[in-house]
């Protein structure tokens, strides 16, 4: 997958929200104190978590919507170049589109959401039917599934696959999904290990500050050269 673009809000000097788009960028330039920086950690923080250089505090918040009583920091990645397929349970091979994960534009945007700079709380931005009787399917267990297709008589070929029976179930209500971009909680989704999955798919970020005194033993000289050699032998074509 691939970086489209990042948004970033109500944290440090980003008061409101703010898209920048990457693409095929390369190189920011600007004056000191412009906000380089911030983008450059949020897109740590965002892909490497609790083992990332930057770290989120309660500080972070914007001070200005921390008198409003705003604190939640949101930082989101949208991607394009999307795999083909995955796999959400079992061994069923699925796409993003047609579990309705992806926004209005066909892209995977991913949100991160921080309550007052504290843990993480991780959310699909995607168009999502929003009709009573199929909505919430992806939060939904097996039993729970199978009674919707058994209560509306709905032809589905295999029963045992969550996959296949959301898939049943949206193509049965397919004139009235009522289509709405929300949140979907993926800490919620009944594939638990969804989130986990797609990570494998995203690109590796190392951020190295060079504004600072390093040595070789700090982690932002080996993270990065660990991530490199473990890409490298994990090409198919090194013989190990």
């Amino acid at each position: 997958m691939k970086i489209e673009k990042v948004t970033i809000k109500n944290f440090r000097g980003y008061k409101d929200e703010t898209t920048i788009a990457i693409d095929d960028l390369t190189v920011f330039v600007g004056k000191n104190d412009m906000g380089k920086s911030t983008i450059l950690e949020a897109l740590d923080i965002f892909f490497n978590g609790k083992n990332a250089i930057a770290k989120i505090e309660k500080d972070d918040v914007n001070a200005a919507n921390r008198m409003n009583g705003e604190c939640d920091i949101i930082l989101g990645v949208t991607f394009s170049d999307l795999p083909l397929n995955i796999v959400l349970d079992d061994t069923n091979e699925t796409t993003l589109s047609s579990e309705y994960l992806v926004n209005t534009d066909g892209r995977l945007e991913i949100i991160k959401l921080f309550p007052n700079g504290g843990s993480e709380k991780v959310f699909f931005n995607a168009l999502h039917p929003t009709n009573k009787n199929c909505e919430d399917l992806l939060l939904k267990k097996r039993p729970e599934l199978q009674k919707i297709v058994k209560e509306n008589e709905i032809e589905c070929e295999n029963r045992t696959i969550n996959a296949e029976l959301r898939k049943a179930i949206w193509n049965h209500f397919q004139e009235n999904l009522n289509l709405q971009e929300i949140y979907i909680d993926a800490n919620k989704i009944s594939e638990k290990d969804l989130w986990e999955k797609l990570k494998n798919y995203m690109p590796l970020y190392a951020l190295f500050q060079s504004d600072r005194k390093n040595s070789d033993g700090d982690s932002e000289v080996q993270d990065p050269m660990k991530l490199a050699v473990r890409e490298i032998l994990s090409a198919p074509n090194i013989v190990q």
